[in-house]
């Protein structure tokens, strides 16, 4: 069957999954002779530049590391666009989020892959990720919004698309407009397959169902749909942020600011002086001299041997 050509329903992406952990199973294995860390510094929303390997310390299990390396990421993308085509994704909805997609498509590099999973009730590979980008173009129009919501299923399934024999950062980019209300995947797997995954994930959303917006307790304007504690978690656990759009024309704006912060994030890299022991390692960066706002994966797997 190919890809592209069936959505996933419940029952068949359980299987896939199973096939999928099987055949991807190098995604889950952390290199244990050198760690490259993903990081973003921001002031406010603007990213930091010129930071060397002396402004980060770097803890890992508590144990702080000698940094090797500190570049600005020019690692090429492995960017996976899972975008939900729920029945609530429809007229303006869907016009500005296939306008951002295309934005965000038409404004990547040659070398980078792109890939797009659309989801309702069932999760689609649409197109696996390449770098003939147009073939996201293309099928971005022939989107037909219907069902429920299940992001949790989509973001599973593409986690394991990437191919970790590619020298390209893996990137998720997740959009979705409301609480996931279909997936088998329970919240707490779907975070800890990001944990595992290496992956960058990044989520977009709106901060309103269009009503009047209210104030919170410090009188800071906030929309009536909050993210979901499942979709914050996920996204913590992939070094992301969640990017929140007030109107559906602000979508395009939001794509772009988007892939501008993952073109500004640090490689940070170091060699542990012995091997890593199985499991778990957690992962903590903070600045030396510098300021700003440091977010990061939370750290990294390793296989038993």
């Amino acid at each position: 069957m190919a890809a592209g050509t069936r959505p996933l329903t419940a029952a068949a992406l359980a299987v896939a999954a199973v096939a999928l952990v099987s055949a991807q199973e190098p995604v889950f294995r952390a290199a244990v002779d050198t760690v490259r860390l993903d990081v973003s510094v921001t002031r406010g929303t603007q990213p930091v530049r010129g930071l060397t390997a002396s402004h980060f310390e770097v803890r890992d299990n508590g144990v702080v590391q000698t940094v090797d390396r500190v570049s600005l990421a020019e690692v090429p993308l492995q960017l996976l666009l899972v975008l939900d085509t729920s029945s609530s994704v429809t007229g303006d909805r869907l016009d500005a989020l296939l306008d951002a997609a295309r934005g965000l498509v038409g404004a990547l590099r040659p070398s980078d892959h792109v890939g797009l999973i659309t989801f309702s009730q069932s999760a689609r590979v649409s197109v696996p990720l390449t770098t003939a980008h147009h073939e996201v173009t293309d099928a971005l129009s022939r989107v037909t919004p219907a069902g429920a919501t299940a992001w949790r299923d989509a973001l599973f399934v593409g986690l394991h698309l990437f191919d970790p024999a590619i020298d390209a950062r893996p990137v998720v980019l997740l959009f979705t407009d409301g609480e996931d209300t279909a997936s088998w995947t329970e919240a707490a797997d779907v975070a800890e397959t990001v944990r595992r995954s290496g992956a960058v994930l990044h989520a977009v959303g709106f901060t309103t169902t269009g009503r009047a917006f209210t104030r919170d307790n410090h009188n800071r304007r906030i929309g009536e749909l909050a993210p979901s504690r499942s979709l914050q978690a996920a996204v913590d656990a992939g070094g992301g942020r969640l990017w929140s759009a007030e109107t559906p024309a602000g979508l395009r704006a939001l794509f772009v600011s988007a892939l501008n912060e993952l073109r500004a994030r640090y490689l940070v890299t170091y060699s542990p002086p012995a091997t890593p022991a199985p499991g778990w390692h957690e992962v903590r960066v903070r600045l030396k001299g510098a300021r700003g706002e440091v977010t990061a994966r939370p750290g990294y797997f390793v296989e038993a041997p």
